[in-house]
Protein backbone atom coordinates (compact mmCIF):
# COMPACT_ATOMS: atom_id res chain seq x y z
CA UNK A 1 0.00 0.00 0.00
CA UNK A 2 1.11 3.57 -0.95
CA UNK A 3 -0.12 6.69 0.51
CA UNK A 4 0.51 9.91 -1.17
CA UNK A 5 -1.10 13.20 -0.68
CA UNK A 6 -0.14 16.87 -1.47
CA UNK A 7 -2.31 19.95 -0.51
CA UNK A 8 0.50 22.90 0.04
CA UNK A 9 -3.07 24.86 0.65
CA UNK A 10 -3.40 22.87 3.93
CA UNK A 11 0.11 23.12 5.12
CA UNK A 12 0.93 19.64 3.41
CA UNK A 13 4.59 18.70 2.72
CA UNK A 14 5.19 18.57 -0.82
CA UNK A 15 4.86 14.82 -1.05
CA UNK A 16 4.48 12.17 1.53
CA UNK A 17 5.02 8.54 0.18
CA UNK A 18 4.76 5.83 3.02
CA UNK A 19 5.19 2.26 1.61
CA UNK A 20 4.45 -1.28 3.49
CA UNK A 21 7.48 -3.57 3.43
CA UNK A 22 5.14 -5.89 1.10
CA UNK A 23 4.84 -3.18 -1.67
CA UNK A 24 8.89 -2.56 -2.07
CA UNK A 25 10.36 -5.37 -4.19
CA UNK A 26 12.93 -7.83 -2.43
CA UNK A 27 16.41 -6.70 -2.65
CA UNK A 28 19.53 -9.30 -2.49
CA UNK A 29 22.16 -9.34 0.26
CA UNK A 30 24.48 -7.19 -1.32
CA UNK A 31 22.55 -4.86 -2.79
CA UNK A 32 20.79 -4.17 0.29
CA UNK A 33 24.09 -3.57 2.01
CA UNK A 34 25.58 -1.32 -0.51
CA UNK A 35 22.25 1.00 -0.15
CA UNK A 36 22.54 0.86 3.85
CA UNK A 37 26.26 2.71 3.72
CA UNK A 38 25.34 5.09 1.01
CA UNK A 39 25.18 8.51 2.47
CA UNK A 40 22.19 10.80 2.71
CA UNK A 41 21.76 14.13 2.10
CA UNK A 42 18.73 15.52 3.17
CA UNK A 43 16.96 18.42 1.01
CA UNK A 44 16.60 22.05 2.31
CA UNK A 45 13.35 24.15 1.97
CA UNK A 46 15.61 26.05 -0.46
CA UNK A 47 16.35 23.25 -2.64
CA UNK A 48 13.11 21.96 -2.63
CA UNK A 49 11.83 25.50 -3.76
CA UNK A 50 14.65 25.84 -6.02
CA UNK A 51 13.31 22.52 -7.93
CA UNK A 52 9.68 23.81 -7.85
CA UNK A 53 9.01 27.49 -8.68
CA UNK A 54 5.31 27.35 -8.55
CA UNK A 55 5.13 25.53 -5.03
CA UNK A 56 4.14 27.00 -1.72
CA UNK A 57 7.76 26.73 -0.61
CA UNK A 58 9.31 28.90 -3.63
CA UNK A 59 5.73 31.46 -3.40
CA UNK A 60 6.48 32.06 0.07
CA UNK A 61 10.67 32.51 -0.78
CA UNK A 62 9.41 34.79 -3.57
CA UNK A 63 7.53 37.07 -0.97
CA UNK A 64 9.72 36.77 1.65
CA UNK A 65 12.66 38.47 -0.46
CA UNK A 66 10.20 41.24 -2.08
CA UNK A 67 9.31 41.71 2.37
CA UNK A 68 13.14 41.99 3.27
CA UNK A 69 13.51 44.33 0.36
CA UNK A 70 11.06 46.82 1.57
CA UNK A 71 11.32 46.64 5.32
CA UNK A 72 14.47 44.65 6.35
CA UNK A 73 14.67 41.85 8.66
CA UNK A 74 12.94 44.16 11.80
CA UNK A 75 10.07 45.21 9.85
CA UNK A 76 8.80 42.55 8.36
CA UNK A 77 6.09 40.09 9.60
CA UNK A 78 5.48 36.69 8.78
CA UNK A 79 2.01 37.40 8.30
CA UNK A 80 2.93 40.15 5.91
CA UNK A 81 4.65 37.45 3.87
CA UNK A 82 2.28 34.83 4.12
CA UNK A 83 -0.54 37.23 2.91
CA UNK A 84 2.01 38.26 -0.09
CA UNK A 85 2.34 34.41 -0.61
CA UNK A 86 -1.33 33.92 -0.71
CA UNK A 87 -1.06 30.79 1.91
CA UNK A 88 -1.90 31.08 5.70
CA UNK A 89 0.57 31.76 8.37
CA UNK A 90 -0.10 27.97 9.33
CA UNK A 91 1.22 26.80 5.71
CA UNK A 92 3.97 29.64 6.00
CA UNK A 93 5.23 28.04 9.34
CA UNK A 94 5.35 24.57 7.75
CA UNK A 95 6.94 25.26 4.77
CA UNK A 96 9.58 27.48 6.68
CA UNK A 97 11.05 26.84 9.77
CA UNK A 98 11.23 30.66 10.67
CA UNK A 99 11.24 34.17 9.69
CA UNK A 100 14.99 33.89 10.06
CA UNK A 101 14.98 30.29 8.45
CA UNK A 102 13.39 32.49 5.18
CA UNK A 103 15.88 35.40 6.32
CA UNK A 104 19.05 33.25 5.29
CA UNK A 105 17.48 31.30 2.50
CA UNK A 106 16.70 34.54 0.77
CA UNK A 107 20.33 35.47 1.16
CA UNK A 108 21.71 32.30 -0.15
CA UNK A 109 19.57 32.32 -2.82
CA UNK A 110 20.62 35.69 -4.57
CA UNK A 111 24.42 35.19 -3.72
CA UNK A 112 24.02 31.56 -5.02
CA UNK A 113 22.46 32.76 -7.84
CA UNK A 114 25.39 35.68 -8.13
CA UNK A 115 28.00 33.49 -8.08
CA UNK A 116 27.26 30.83 -10.32
CA UNK A 117 27.03 33.10 -13.01
CA UNK A 118 30.11 34.58 -12.32
CA UNK A 119 31.89 31.34 -12.18
CA UNK A 120 30.26 30.44 -15.30
CA UNK A 121 31.86 33.39 -16.86
CA UNK A 122 35.22 33.00 -15.60
CA UNK A 123 35.33 28.94 -16.15
CA UNK A 124 34.77 29.10 -20.04
CA UNK A 125 37.47 32.23 -19.89
CA UNK A 126 41.37 31.48 -20.45
CA UNK A 127 42.58 34.34 -17.92
CA UNK A 128 46.24 33.52 -18.82
CA UNK A 129 45.80 34.70 -22.80
CA UNK A 130 41.95 35.94 -22.34
CA UNK A 131 41.49 40.05 -23.26
CA UNK A 132 41.22 41.00 -19.34
CA UNK A 133 39.48 44.09 -19.97
CA UNK A 134 37.17 43.05 -22.16
CA UNK A 135 36.44 40.64 -19.31
CA UNK A 136 36.17 42.94 -16.69
CA UNK A 137 33.83 44.59 -18.89
CA UNK A 138 32.03 41.31 -19.25
CA UNK A 139 31.56 40.34 -15.47
CA UNK A 140 30.51 43.61 -14.77
CA UNK A 141 27.96 44.20 -17.24
CA UNK A 142 26.52 40.80 -16.11
CA UNK A 143 26.39 41.63 -12.61
CA UNK A 144 25.13 45.40 -13.47
CA UNK A 145 22.42 43.95 -15.44
CA UNK A 146 21.82 40.88 -12.96
CA UNK A 147 20.95 43.79 -10.12
CA UNK A 148 19.01 45.92 -12.76
CA UNK A 149 16.43 42.61 -13.49
CA UNK A 150 16.23 41.81 -9.83
CA UNK A 151 15.61 45.26 -8.12
CA UNK A 152 14.94 43.31 -5.02
CA UNK A 153 18.69 42.50 -4.60
CA UNK A 154 19.94 46.16 -4.13
CA UNK A 155 17.11 46.77 -1.87
CA UNK A 156 18.13 43.72 0.32
CA UNK A 157 21.96 44.28 0.15
CA UNK A 158 21.21 47.70 1.22
CA UNK A 159 18.97 46.51 4.10
CA UNK A 160 21.49 44.04 5.15
CA UNK A 161 24.24 47.17 5.57
CA UNK A 162 22.13 49.18 7.56
CA UNK A 163 20.52 45.93 10.33
CA UNK A 164 21.59 45.60 13.31
CA UNK A 165 24.24 43.90 14.50
CA UNK A 166 22.66 41.04 16.15
CA UNK A 167 20.15 40.21 13.35
CA UNK A 168 22.63 37.62 12.08
CA UNK A 169 21.77 34.17 12.28
CA UNK A 170 24.86 32.67 10.75
CA UNK A 171 24.27 34.88 7.76
CA UNK A 172 27.70 36.32 7.51
CA UNK A 173 29.53 32.92 8.61
CA UNK A 174 27.49 30.52 6.28
CA UNK A 175 26.32 32.48 3.07
CA UNK A 176 28.02 36.26 2.56
CA UNK A 177 32.06 35.30 4.49
CA UNK A 178 31.99 32.11 1.68
CA UNK A 179 30.95 34.16 -1.31
CA UNK A 180 33.04 36.84 -0.80
CA UNK A 181 35.99 34.60 -0.65
CA UNK A 182 35.33 33.72 -3.85
CA UNK A 183 35.12 37.20 -4.86
CA UNK A 184 38.57 37.62 -3.73
CA UNK A 185 39.93 34.66 -5.30
CA UNK A 186 38.21 35.74 -8.84
CA UNK A 187 39.95 39.51 -8.24
CA UNK A 188 43.06 37.78 -7.44
CA UNK A 189 42.85 36.47 -10.80
CA UNK A 190 42.07 39.21 -12.69
CA UNK A 191 44.83 41.54 -11.54
CA UNK A 192 48.06 41.71 -9.66
CA UNK A 193 48.28 40.15 -6.55
CA UNK A 194 46.61 42.71 -2.93
CA UNK A 195 46.90 42.68 0.32
CA UNK A 196 43.40 41.54 2.16
CA UNK A 197 42.21 44.92 3.26
CA UNK A 198 43.03 46.62 -0.19
CA UNK A 199 41.16 43.62 -1.93
CA UNK A 200 38.31 43.91 0.46
CA UNK A 201 38.37 48.16 0.03
CA UNK A 202 38.21 47.60 -3.78
CA UNK A 203 34.97 44.87 -3.45
CA UNK A 204 33.31 47.42 -1.30
CA UNK A 205 33.89 50.14 -3.11
CA UNK A 206 32.12 48.41 -6.49
CA UNK A 207 29.45 47.23 -4.14
CA UNK A 208 28.22 50.31 -3.07
CA UNK A 209 28.76 51.78 -6.79
CA UNK A 210 26.22 49.02 -8.09
CA UNK A 211 23.72 49.44 -5.08
CA UNK A 212 23.80 53.22 -5.24
CA UNK A 213 22.66 53.50 -8.43
CA UNK A 214 21.05 50.27 -8.56
CA UNK A 215 18.24 51.53 -5.94
CA UNK A 216 16.79 53.69 -8.68
CA UNK A 217 16.01 56.15 -6.39
CA UNK A 218 13.73 59.25 -7.27
CA UNK A 219 16.83 61.74 -5.86
CA UNK A 220 18.88 59.71 -8.21
CA UNK A 221 16.34 59.35 -11.19
CA UNK A 222 15.77 63.53 -10.86
CA UNK A 223 19.68 63.95 -11.24
CA UNK A 224 20.07 61.59 -14.34
CA UNK A 225 17.26 62.55 -16.00
CA UNK A 226 15.52 58.73 -15.69
CA UNK A 227 15.53 55.02 -14.74
CA UNK A 228 18.85 53.80 -14.43
CA UNK A 229 17.00 50.42 -15.70
CA UNK A 230 15.74 51.61 -19.46
CA UNK A 231 17.68 52.27 -22.31
CA UNK A 232 19.43 54.52 -23.06
CA UNK A 233 20.93 55.56 -19.52
CA UNK A 234 21.48 52.00 -18.46
CA UNK A 235 23.83 51.66 -21.11
CA UNK A 236 25.69 54.74 -20.06
CA UNK A 237 25.63 54.02 -16.34
CA UNK A 238 26.85 50.88 -16.92
CA UNK A 239 29.69 51.74 -19.14
CA UNK A 240 30.50 54.43 -16.58
CA UNK A 241 30.29 51.81 -13.69
CA UNK A 242 33.06 49.52 -15.20
CA UNK A 243 35.13 52.51 -15.99
CA UNK A 244 35.11 52.83 -12.44
CA UNK A 245 36.04 49.83 -12.18
CA UNK A 246 38.83 49.69 -14.20
CA UNK A 247 40.26 52.98 -12.84
CA UNK A 248 40.43 50.86 -9.14
CA UNK A 249 41.96 47.98 -10.18
CA UNK A 250 44.41 50.50 -12.33
CA UNK A 251 45.43 51.70 -8.97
Amino acid sequence: MVLARVDEGLAQPDAVEIATAGDAPALDPGRAAALSTRPVVAKTALDKAREAPGSTKARILEAAEAIFAERGFAGASTREIAARAGVNISSLHYHWASKEALYVAVFRNVFDHIVEVLRGVLAGSDLDHADRRALIDQVMAILFDHFADHPNVPKLLMRRVLERDDIDFGLQRDVLGPAWAVFDQWLGRLGPPREETESRLFMLSVQSVLLVYLLDSQAYGSLLGGSVREAPLRERVRAHVSRLVHALLAA
